[in-house]
């Protein structure tokens, strides 16, 4: 088993169920999970929008060693949702009334 594949499967069936673990009570975690939260569901939607577009190509346009099918075809599933993840906690509002003056 080639490490892409592993990376995909891992990205199709691992990432939703990381998804779905968080996602179970989710108004009661912190602002920063909830951000990660809803940055990995966008990378996720993301990354099946990019990884069916490179599994419609045909098989004509790659090479044995294109780097680009690996990336887009098997990487895309595992590394969008983390990078999602990454900026949706870098990235977090603070909450409600927090810092405002009266």
């Amino acid at each position: 088993m080639t490490p892409g594949l592993v990376a995909m499967l891992l990205g199709v069936f691992a990432v939703p169920v990381a998804l779905l673990w968080t996602g179970h009570r989710l108004r009661r975690r912190s602002p920063r999970v909830r951000a990660a939260f809803w940055g990995a569901l966008a990378g996720h939607v993301a990354a099946i929008v990019v990884g069916s577009a490179a599994a419609m190509t045909p098989p004509e346009e790659w090479a044995a060693t294109d780097f680009w099918r690996g990336l887009l075809g098997f990487w895309s599933f595992l590394l969008l949702p983390a990078v999602g993840a990454l900026v949706g906690a870098v990235v977090t509002r603070p909450p409600r009334g927090v810092g405002h003056r009266s």
